[in-house]
């Protein structure tokens, strides 16, 4: 089990923890003296419940966007439980359901340009904090106030009524203030990384390079040195314009870097450098090396990890490491049959490339074991479709 996902079950626990003492020490106590009967009470806490889910969801993010405008940011995205508003190329807002990376939401943000000073990410993960802080204190006073008016039931069961949603703020603000990764990325735990003046260099091109790769737009991608989660995404980003100019060698330097520092990086990022190198091995260097490498220096973990990897990185490596190496076709079917999801999920700019990259390595296993009838997987872009036609 990985680092964040242990980190991820303490966590949960507390929040459970939390919500288990709360509900015997204030609901359990209040649900006699509320005037309703348990249906009405168990009906009054649920509506709580999904209104304080949904209030504090919108307060967060409108804390994100806040805190981008003061940072000196544009807003890409924001995204709410997710119900996502998203800004298209002619700078209109347009919306969307879509996943997002956050306990209930995420604002995607990207450095503004021509500003006299860098951008600063400081408020953009600091207002969040700041935003509940004043929620919680102005939502206890509520709930006090409407304690010593206990004889007015409306008022009483009011006060109640924002305790709880005040609660799950409290809930919220704990899971995003704590300084380390967990199953999604925390404010927290970027704040500690930014606190490195490199780390805030790196958060800013990051996000720059993000937003044109989204848009399908060329990008010169800065490379770092120093290898933290930040920069190693961006070295990431600029192994894929490596391999699309075939420069495998400065490509596998980047790879390397990464591989090198494991404990600074998440477990995606170096899996997926994991998996690229493998890739550049078996396509430039001969199979008694590439095989070499894989039996010596990758796990049984790191392979295993890889197999489960929906991306086309990890894709790619799983379908030459069980084609090539373990010469299994059950294994190599099960690498295709996540291709297409894999594919779908790849930034429009980078569809071509992974093709190209993908079909190379399908040909590899498709030439060592042409009784295996592979030839079907084969991915096509958009204008080789129109082509056909």
């Amino acid at each position: 089990m990985k680092k964040e996902d242990v980190l991820g079950i303490i966590v949960y626990l507390l929040i459970l923890a939390v919500a288990i003492v709360f509900g015997i020490t204030v609901l359990q106590t209040h649900g006699p003296n509320s005037g309703m009967n348990t249906a009405e009470y168990v009906g009054f806490v649920f509506l709580a419940i999904v209104i304080g889910v949904i209030f504090n969801a919108s307060l967060y993010e409108l804390a994100h966007i806040t805190g981008a405008k003061a940072g000196r940011y544009d807003i890409v995205s924001v995204n709410i439980l997710g119900f996502c508003f998203y800004k298209n190329e002619q700078g209109k807002f347009k919306f969307k359901f879509s996943n997002f990376d956050g306990l209930t939401g995420e604002t995607k943000i990207v450095p503004k340009t021509n500003v006299k000073k860098e951008p600063n990410p400081s408020p953009y993960l600091l207002f969040g904090t700041l935003f509940f802080a004043i929620e919680i204190i102005a939502f206890v006073v509520i709930f006090v106030l409407a304690r010593l008016n206990a004889e007015n039931l409306v008022f009483l069961n009011t006060g109640y009524f924002f305790i709880i949603i005040g609660v799950l703020g409290g809930v919220i603000l704990i899971y995003n203030i704590l300084p380390f990764r967990l199953d999604s990325t925390t404010d927290g735990y970027r704040l500690t990384l930014i606190s490195n003046p490199k780390n805030k260099i790196a958060f800013n091109e990051l996000l720059r390079v993000e937003n044109e790769i989204a848009n399908g737009r060329e990008v010169e991608i800065k490379t770092f040195d120093e290898i933290t989660n930040f920069t190693a995404d961006l070295n990431l980003n600029k192994v894929y314009s490596l391999l699309d100019k075939k420069q495998f060698s400065e490509a596998e330097v980047l790879l390397n870097q990464i591989i090198d520092n494991k404990e600074n990086v998440s477990e995606k990022v170096y899996i997926r450098a994991r998996a690229q190198k493998i890739y550049i091995n078996i396509m430039t260097k001969s199979f008694d090396d590439a095989k070499a490498y894989y039996e010596k220096d990758v796990s049984q973990e790191e392979r295993r990890k890889i197999s489960k990897d929906i991306s086309m990185a990890s894709i790619r490596a799983y379908l030459l490491m069980s084609g090539l190496f373990d010469r299994s076709r059950s294994e190599s079917i099960i690498a295709l049959n996540n291709v297409y999801k894999a594919y779908k999920a790849t930034p429009e700019k980078r569809k071509g490339i992974e093709v190209e990259l993908f079909n190379e390595a399908l040909n590899r296993v498709v030439e060592a074991h042409p009784d295996w009838e592979l030839e079907n997987y084969k991915l096509v872009t958009k204008q080789d479709n129109k082509d056909k036609k």
